[in-house]
């Protein structure tokens, strides 16, 4: 038998999605489901939204983007909160990051 995941599947990928909420939701109820579905928001999506603008593979994206978005995001949303409070930086910081995403698709093409 032969198992093989391809993450570039979208089916697969959704299923990927599915457990991880099921898996959250079972073991730390509402709450961690709504704290690991944030944590993926705020660190994947704005990274996911740059490289995807470049000629690298889905699986790939998705890996750079999370382990990206985890030092970045986190750096820009700590050196604003220094001057700023921290939610209001978080959120400059996330409109930030998606502007430049959407930017560089714009520009590009």
């Amino acid at each position: 038998m032969n198992l093989k995941i391809k993450f570039d599947d979208k089916i697969t990928m959704e299923i990927i999605l599915i457990l991880i909420g099921l898996f959250s939701f079972i073991f730390w109820g509402f709450t961690g489901f709504k704290i690991i579905f944030g944590i993926l928001l705020v660190f994947f999506l704005p990274s996911y939204l740059i490289l995807d603008n470049f000629n690298i593979s889905r699986s790939e994206k998705i890996i750079f983007s999370f382990f990206i978005g985890i030092g970045v995001f986190s750096s820009i949303a700590y050196w604003l909160g220094v001057f700023i409070s921290f939610k209001l930086a978080i959120a400059i910081t996330f409109v930030f990051l998606v502007l430049v995403g959407v930017l560089i698709k714009k520009f590009k093409h």
